[in-house]
């Protein structure tokens, strides 16, 4: 495949930003609700990368070895979707969840599973209100639980061309600020499903 990056048209970026935000305050909604504290979400970056790019990006942020989910989707498009936090963070959003009083030890027992709930409740309020906003169908798998280095959880392969492959990065972070967490929420799409989302947000907009 060409390394060359697709051009984003400010159409395709306005109309992409205004599906993921209303999804996203969806999901925002779902969490808020979880652990009874405000979520705060950040305006969502729409960009072509590289698989290798779209790691390092996240990685910048976060600085350390990552915790979450990873779910594949599919439907009229199909991708991956992330939920992920720096590895400590998600400790405490475990507690945030289940409560103050479980300990330490108890906590990273029950971390992957706690991480696979809140990923799937999270994740598909975001996947299912933006299907719902084009009038499509997009089914989740169930989550799994993911740990360690971001390049570990992307399955970047030095021996292959697929990390320069070039994806549709939509990412967003948010915050829970009382208790100091932070996480980031990233679907990656490949050009064949860019392509089927473009013309299915032209349909829903009358847009020939």
């Amino acid at each position: 495949m060409s390394d060359k990056k697709p051009i984003l048209d400010d159409f395709f970026i306005d109309a992409v930003t205004e599906i993921i935000n209303v999804g996203m305050g969806s999901a925002a909604a779902s969490l808020s609700e979880m652990v009874n504290d405000e979520v705060k979400i950040s305006v969502p970056g729409v960009e072509f990368v590289t698989r290798t790019d779209a790691a390092n990006s996240i990685a910048g942020k976060a600085k350390t070895n990552l915790s979450g989910v990873h779910q594949n989707f599919e439907g009229t498009f199909s991708g991956e979707a992330l939920l992920l936090f720096p590895e400590k963070h998600s400790l405490e959003l475990v507690r945030a969840v289940v409560g103050d009083e479980v300990g330490l030890d108890d906590l990273t027992e029950m971390e992957q599973d706690a991480m696979r709930e809140i990923g799937n409740i999270i994740l598909n309020a975001c996947l299912c209100s933006i299907a719902d906003m084009i009038n499509q169908q997009v089914r989740g798998d169930i989550p799994g639980f993911v740990k360690g280095p971001i390049n570990e959880i992307f399955v970047l392969d030095n021996k292959t061309n697929s990390n320069q492959e070039i994806v549709l990065l939509l990412n967003m972070d948010f915050s829970i600020e009382r208790k100091k967490i932070r996480g980031y929420v990233t679907f990656l799409m490949d050009m064949t499903s860019i392509d089927v989302l473009k013309r299915q947000i032209n349909a829903f907009l009358g847009v020939n």
